[in-house]
Formats: structure tokens, C-alpha cells, sequence
């Protein structure tokens, strides 16, 4: 994108206009007064000389000025129109003009006052080396703000990262002849000098050939007893989970063990996120994913690691469910319920590759995913297998079939080795029985979760179409566990 610097310029026909002033008024001196330049006929030294041969030669000066200074904004404007690089800024076309008007009213002095060249430039040096002196620092953020928009180093509204001590992600707000000002992520304005800004050392995130997000480090320390490749996994699932989930984070990480010391290990999780989001914000959002996973894939937070019996393993993985069980259609139950209901349960396993919800089957059974990972699949018309969605661990799948004795909608397959709690008809219907009043809550759930998912597809549900959908769920659902309805 193009930066608009605002540069005045006369319009092509009357900047033709002007060039071509310059030369009638040349052959107007010519014919009035016998050359065709100013300093030939006037001598502003010459007490003698005629007033209007005087007013004509400043005249043609200034006139001459003004057609340099509009050929170089003329210029400057067309560059800018047609590059596709580096733009010219509007700060150093006004120091050509200053520079310009300067070096064409020093040689008329010179030339209309009849002076000597050496001895005038002497004493300006003399006089413009005390004003540069008194003006360095001034003239040092010009030079600086020239050099930052030349290289086109940064726009407004680009996102920066300051590295080194005192560093953080910023936005850059404001550009002037002084001073760059810069955004934090708390929102609050910093004005910093153009000659200090051009000494930072800073990454311009939205200049990068692929826009990068502010890339942020969370550092994981565990005892040396879980499974480093599982803990890596873990952390990989929770970024991918997180970029899923969050539109502010960009679909860029890594997870690494980064040391061993003294029997704990330490995990490093790289991520990209928006840099007006704060670190302490994203932090937080990316370790609630991280818990979520841990938990649900038994890595143990304690100092130490406890070993369990295979028994102990098996209501292990079963208690997971505990922690987790409010993210799906089970958080209709109270935890009572929920422990009746995953100690009736089997725990499956699953290779990765494998295909073990299949479309069209008849079922009564939904999976909790554990561990793992699965892929939601749907046949197109050509027959090839489309990706639609992802369970994560803590989502549970299959529920409709587990409810209304349905049919398989999607095939489901593991995208790595999953462990996945299967709850089945027989293990539920007891609770339904005792609490009948469960299964229109459960219907509210799947009708919820149902029209969220029509949000996102830019599709309202609307309150009485949503009440009638969860009356019909529900009488479904008393026809299939009772024969009701």
C-alpha cells in the first residue's frame, strides 16, 4: 500500500504554463531592456538605477525559483504515482525547496549586488555554521525523518517490534520533522526523537514479504519424568487448537525442549499473535489451551511423577474426563452423573489412520476424545474424502447417533494414535431414567452448539425456531431411550 505524503504541486497545464513564463519574460527583457537577463541591467549597489529595471530583475528571480521549486514537486509527484518502491516524502521535497530558494536568492544577492562570490559565501558559511550548531539536534530529526521515509522503514499503522532491553511491540501512530510517535499495547502514546528512532533496533512485523504476527515465547517447566515427545505433541495440539479458535493468532509456531537441569525438563511454545493484543493476554489464552491438553493427556504438574498401576491407569484416563466434561454435550450432568457414567464407559484406542466411525452406519454411541487427534470427513461427488472439522481432546463426537439411534452422519478417522472414552446407550439410559428433565437440557446444548455453528456460516436461528428445534430433539430422543412422543 502506497503512502499518500501530500505533496503540493501545480497541475500539468499550468506548470507548462510557468515554463513557458520564463521565457516569455526573458524575451520581455530582451526587448524592453536589452538582454535577457535581470542581473545585466540592474545593479541594486547603483543608487542610480532605475526602480523598475530593479523590480523586473528580482522579479525574474523569483519567478525562476518558483518554476525550480514546482519542476522538482512535479517530479516528486509523478515519482511517487508511478513507483512501485520507494516513495519520495513530503519532508524532503520542502528541504529541496528550502534549499533551492536558498541557493537561488544567494546568487542573486551576489549577482544583483555585484559582490564577490568568495567573500559572500565566506561570511554565509561563517553564519550558517553557527545556526547549524545552535540547530543540530533540530536539524539531526530532520535528516533522520528524510532517511526514515526515503527507505520507507515504516508507515503509519505499521506494527513494530523493539527488541533489546526495554522492548515491546508497538504501532507507529504519528510521523513529524521532530518526532516519531508510537502506540503501546496498553494504548498508550510514546514520542520519540526521528534520530533516536532511526538508532532502535526494531523488526517491522507488517513489512515482512509474509505479514508476520508478534512472536511471543511461553516457557513450559515439568518434572523429567512425562514423555518429552509427548509433552512436545501436547504443546503443538494446544498452538493448533488456539490458531483454530482465535482469529488473532496467526498459523505460525514451534514447540521444543529447550534444556534438562536438575531432573525438570523445560519446554519452549513460539507463537504468532496480533501485537495489539498484550502479551500478558495472549499468554494467558494459549496456557488455558495448554491446561486443557495437559490434563487431558495426563502429563503430571506436580513436582514429582507419581507411577500408577495399570488399573490405576485405566480410572486415570477415565477421571480426565472430570476436568473437561463441561466443554461438550455433558455439561448438561452434574460431576455425580459424570462419574457414573465414565465408570460404566470403555476406553478405546485407536491407531492412527484409522477409521473407526463410518457414514450411514447405525449406532448407539458417541466417543469423548482423550488423546489425540481426529478428522471429521464427508465424500464429495467425486468420492474423495473433504475435511469439514476437527475434534480436539475434550470434544466428543458421534452423540447424535448415541441419542436418536441416527445413522452416522461423517466419517470419523484418527489423525494420530487417540484414546477416546466410548459412552454407549446402555451406559446412559439409567441416568436418563432418573432424571428425565436431562434430556431437554441436553437438547438445549446440541441446539445451542447447532446455532453457533449457523453464526459462523452468517445464518440466524431465531428464538421460537430454536425452542421448536429443541422440542423436536427431544422428543426424539424420549422415543428412542423410552418409546415416547
Amino acid at each position: 500500500m502506497k503512502t499518500n505524503h501530500n505533496i503540493f504541486s501545480l497541475p500539468k497545464p499550468l506548470f507548462w504554463l510557468l515554463v513557458i513564463a520564463n521565457l516569455i519574460y526573458a524575451f520581455w527583457l530582451d526587448s524592453s531592456f536589452g538582454s535577457f537577463w535581470g542581473w545585466d541591467i540592474s545593479d541594486l549597489a547603483d543608487k542610480q538605477t532605475a526602480a523598475i529595471e530593479d523590480v523586473a530583475a528580482v522579479a525574474q528571480f523569483v519567478l525562476f525559483a518558483v518554476t525550480v521549486d514546482m519542476t522538482i514537486r512535479h517530479f516528486a509527484v509523478r515519482f511517487n504515482e508511478t513507483s512501485q518502491g520507494h516513495q519520495i516524502p513530503a519532508i524532503l521535497v520542502q528541504a529541496l525547496t528550502l534549499i533551492c530558494y536558498g541557493i537561488i536568492g544567494l546568487f542573486g544577492f551576489i549577482v544583483l549586488y555585484d559582490h564577490s562570490a568568495g567573500q559572500l559565501l565566506a561570511a554565509s558559511g561563517a553564519i550558517g555554521f553557527g545556526i547549524v550548531y545552535v540547530l543540530r539536534e533540530m536539524i539531526a530529526d530532520v535528516v533522520a525523518c528524510i532517511q526514515i521515509q526515503t527507505d520507507g522503514l515504516i508507515s503509519i499503522g505499521d506494527q513494530i517490534q523493539v527488541r533489546g532491553d526495554g522492548g515491546g511491540y508497538y504501532e507507529i501512530v504519528q510521523m513529524d520533522r521532530r518526532m516519531v510517535t508510537i502506540r503501546t499495547v496498553l494504548k498508550y502514546d510514546v514520542r520519540i526523537p526521528n534520530r533516536r528512532f532511526i538508532n532502535l533496533d526494531y523488526i517491522n512485523l507488517s513489512k515482512q514479504e509474509t505479514e508476520m504476527g508478534a512472536r511471543r515465547i511461553l516457557e513450559v517447566d515439568l518434572d523429567s519424568g512425562n514423555d518429552a515427545d509427548k509433552v512436545i505433541e501436547l504443546l503443538s495440539q494446544a498452538a493448533e487448537f488456539t490458531i483454530k479458535n482465535d482469529p488473532n493468532f496467526f498459523p505460525w509456531y514451534r514447540a521444543f525442549l529447550a534444556k534438562i537441569n536438575n531432573g525438570a525438563y523445560t519446554f519452549f511454545l513460539v507463537y504468532e499473535c496480533n501485537p495489539t493484543i498484550p502479551p500478558i493476554r495472549s499468554n494467558g489464552i494459549v496456557n488455558l489451551s495448554i491446561a486443557r491438553f495437559f490434563k487431558l493427556g495426563g502429563i503430571n504438574m506436580n513436582s514429582t511423577v507419581e507411577v500408577f498401576k495399570s488399573s490405576e491407569i485405566i480410572d486415570t484416563v477415565k477421571s480426565r474426563i472430570k476436568d473437561v466434561y463441561r466443554l461438550g454435550v455433558l455439561r448438561a450432568l452434574n460431576l455425580e452423573q459424570v462419574t457414573q457414567l465414565t465408570d460404566a464407559a470403555e476406553i478405546v484406542n485407536c491407531r492412527a489412520n484409522q477409521l473407526f466411525i463410518e457414514k450411514g452406519h447405525t449406532a448407539d454411541s458417541m466417543y469423548i476424545l482423550i488423546e489425540g487427534g481426529l478428522e471429521v470427513t464427508i465424500p464429495n461427488e467425486q468420492g474423495e474424502e473433504v475435511v469439514v472439522a476437527s475434534i480436539w481432546p475434550g470434544d466428543c463426537v458421534g452423540e447424535m447417533s448415541l441419542l436418536t439411534g441416527e445413522p452416522r452422519s461423517a466419517n470419523v478417522r484418527a489423525k494420530v494414535h487417540s484414546t477416546l472414552l466410548e459412552i454407549t446407550k446402555a451406559n446412559i439410559a439409567p441416568i436418563f431414567e432418573s432424571h428425565p428433565e436431562l434430556i431437554e437440557e441436553i437438547s438445549s446444548v446440541l441446539e445451542q452448539r447447532k446455532a453457533a455453528n449457523e453464526l459462523l456460516l452468517n445464518k440466524t436461528v431465531e428464538p421460537d425456531e430454536m425452542k421448536k428445534n429443541i422440542k423436536a430433539l427431544t422428543k426424539k430422543i424420549l422415543k428412542f431411550f423410552f418409546n415416547k412422543g
